[in-house]
């Protein structure tokens, strides 16, 4: 089988802690080059992988290294120009959430790799956890009919704790925003990935409550799906230790995933009594993913021309609601989301 030659752009800790391992773990992938702008980073990165090629000039990659796609695992404003670059020059591109920081740009980036028949997936790693797939399995097959309520939140302690290098995370020129464009994406994307349904219109809070720093680190908002169903997703950087929680009501039951010993918890209804004791089920989750991960998911779109489960334009419906989040923040108003 003929690998899929691959250049990695940005040496952060995303890339070493998550596509580097699972592009060494493919089959279907040689990693053969690696770009950051720190040479030494790339150095670093390419020693413990053995990427043969270092360049600090991802325009350079793109046009001398003999690659066929990349991962894009930069600052977040960066990802458009990247993804730009990369397909206006056939390269299939696996972007790192959020895909941009606004949806001119993330249309941009559809419209590029559209134009130039290259495939194009954003990193929403939650979609491939075995246990929220098992949960989307059931909610798909109506166990708990017609979804009415979601709630969900994801926290930690912090972008500080995971990349000590990455002061960008803070700076909302180049994030974009605070906690909702690093942590609320996550979340706010499981629940589309789960529910299986778009959400049109969005009421969100921010609030600064313990860091030092000029972006939010807690955001709390209020959604409606296109079928009026309601829900409320949370983000936090103030959350120890770390959180994944969803719950979902509907017209037969309810269902949780969460991170214990019992991931996925469901409960259904009696229909004649819905008081009496429900029927309980706790699913065995597997050990990985259906999709193996996302590196992996990704290189068999690219050898099958299959449509990613997250491709551009859900990982622009994610980022839209999260834009209409934060703008409902600052002007205190309900905001239809706009993709």
């Amino acid at each position: 089988m003929k690998k899929i030659r691959i250049g990695i752009i940005g040496a952060g800790k995303i890339a070493e802690r998550t596509h580097l391992p699972q592009y060494a773990d493919s089959r279907q992938a040689e990693v053969v080059a690696i770009c950051d702008v720190i040479k030494k980073k790339a150095d670093r990165l390419a020693g413990m992988y053995k990427v043969p090629k270092v360049y600090t000039d991802y325009k350079k990659m793109i046009k001398e290294a003999g690659i066929d796609a990349v991962s894009v695992c930069t600052p977040n404003y960066l990802h458009a120009p990247m993804t730009i670059f990369a397909a206006k020059n056939k390269k299939h591109v696996l972007c790192e959430k959020p895909m941009s920081i606004t949806v001119k740009d993330m249309k941009a980036m559809i419209k590029a790799c559209k134009d130039n028949k290259v495939t194009l997936m954003v990193e929403q790693s939650h979609r491939f956890d075995p246990a929220h797939e098992v949960l989307r399995d059931y909610v798909a097959k109506g166990t708990i009919g017609r979804i009415l309520n979601v709630r969900g939140k994801l926290g930690h302690a912090g972008p500080e704790y995971w990349s000590t290098d990455s002061p960008w995370f803070f700076q909302k020129q180049k994030s974009g925003g605070g906690v909702s464009v690093d942590v609320g994406i996550h979340i706010l994307d499981l629940i589309r990935f789960i529910v299986g349904k778009d959400i049109i219109e969005v009421s969100g809070q921010t609030g600064t409550l313990d860091k030092k720093v000029p972006v939010e680190d807690n955001i709390v908002s209020t959604i409606k799906f296109e079928d009026n169903a309601l829900g409320v997703f949370e983000a936090s950087w103030t959350t120890k230790p770390y959180e994944v929680v969803v719950f979902l009501y509907g017209t037969k039951g309810k269902a949780m995933v969460q991170q214990a010993k019992d991931r996925v918890v469901i409960s259904v209804s009696n229909p004649k009594n819905p008081y009496a004791t429900p029927k309980i089920i706790k699913p065995a989750i597997p050990k990985k993913s259906k999709n193996v991960s996302p590196c992996d998911y990704f290189l068999t779109c690219v050898a099958t021309g299959r449509k990613p489960l997250i491709d551009g334009v859900q990982g622009m419906k994610s980022m839209a609601v999260i834009l209409a989040a934060l703008e409902s923040a600052r002007t205190k108003k309900l905001v239809k989301v706009r993709v």
